[in-house]
């Protein structure tokens, strides 16, 4: 019969089981963002494949009913809501420096923000919202999922500057609800494009990687690595024999 005789190295050991420990923690947590990330991806094609929203009330539904709308082509009629604060946010992109008008715009029962222009940066000081009477028109775009700044993003991003109206996140000091008729869409904005339906837009796919099950089987080939050679170290320094 083959018996085994192991000694393990204490040091040795301990190192291992940290180390292993934490790789498989690594791993595992990859595991999980790849099914967060498959999910997200299935709800984008979901969505994008859907066929255009035609109203806001229709948006509304489509969020009671739990169906994913990012990245959703929409037309609507709204107004822009007189005397309502606008917002500049900063946008770069190749060509230069802009900065895209945020303004809430009503059907009349409900308002969402949109955006609807893009300023070049030197034309940026010089424009100015005049308060007018609503008309109505057309818009079409994209619906967007607004995302709260991360922790570290929010250390980073430059602070936003209200007196010179100036944001560099999507509601950046977190009050752009504030003041706007009771049936607000919070959450989502609207994207605005020129074109003359939603289906003349083209379907927007966003690039968003999912290599999270490349990561996830590196971090346990690591720890299957690590545990290779630490038996090796044993079995050379003879603490490790089969008999």
């Amino acid at each position: 019969m083959i018996k085994l005789h192991f000694r393990p190295m204490p040091a040795l050991t301990i190192i291992l089981a940290l180390s292993v420990a934490l790789l498989v923690s690594l791993g595992v947590w990859q595991y999980q963002r790849l099914q967060w990330k498959t999910a997200l991806l299935e709800d984008v094609e979901a969505s994008v494949t859907a066929p255009p929203l035609t109203s806001l009330s229709d948006l509304t539904d489509s969020l009671a009913a739990g169906e994913p709308v990012d990245f959703r082509r929409i037309a609507f009629t709204a107004a822009p809501i007189p005397d309502a604060q606008v917002y500049h946010l900063y946008k770069s992109q190749q060509g230069g420096i802009f900065w895209r008008v945020v303004q809430p715009i009503s059907d009349g029962r409900l308002t969402v923000l949109a955006k609807t222009e893009t300023l070049e940066a030197e034309s940026k000081d010089k424009w100015e919202h005049v308060p007018r009477e609503p008309e109505s028109a057309q818009y079409t775009g994209y619906v967007r999922k607004t995302y709260d700044m991360a922790r570290v993003e929010g250390w980073v991003k430059s602070k936003a500057n209200p007196e010179a109206n100036r944001y560099f996140h999507f509601n950046q000091t977190g009050d752009w609800y504030d003041g706007l008729p009771a049936e607000i869409i919070e959450g989502y904005y609207i994207d605005t494009q020129p074109a003359k339906s939603a289906d003349s837009l083209p379907v927007r796919r966003p690039e968003i990687a999912n290599n999270h099950f490349d990561y996830m089987l590196t971090w346990w080939s690591f720890a299957l690595i690590f545990i290779i050679i630490y038996l090796l170290l044993h079995k050379r320094a003879g603490r490790l024999a089969f008999h």
